[in-house]
């Protein structure tokens, strides 16, 4: 039987880099599924985070423009970073998806202000 197209991008596509598969472990239902991430990319966090509760967990929802690649998008993850205006962050294991609205989301693992070099 004939396989049906897909019109669903990946990460790498989207955002533009080179992604790992991953195996991470659902922390809604427990089970393991496997998925696309950046493991580091610096962008830059622009405002303070939004606070946000999902069945009980905060998270932070940072708003992110990527330089090299001219995007803007919202990134949420677990702990949080005072940002004061702009700064230069780092994101790991950054992964993200398709919304019903045409529009995407983002999560990482973590954020960390990035070091000067």
């Amino acid at each position: 039987m004939a396989k049906s197209p897909i019109w669903t991008r990946t990460l790498s596509e989207v955002l533009g880099y080179t992604t790992q598969t991953v195996q991470k472990k659902s922390e809604r239902t427990g089970n393991l599924y496997t998925t696309e991430v950046i493991p580091r990319l610096e962008v830059v966090a622009v405002g303070e985070p939004e606070e946000v509760e999902k069945e009980g967990v905060k998270h932070y929802r940072y708003s992110v423009y990527d330089m090299s690649k001219g995007l803007e998008y919202k990134v949420t993850c677990p702990n949080f970073v005072k940002i004061g205006g702009v700064k230069q962050v780092v994101l790991t294991g950054l992964t993200g998806g398709a919304l019903s609205s045409g529009r995407g989301w983002y999560k990482a693992d973590s954020v960390q202000v990035a070091k000067r070099k």
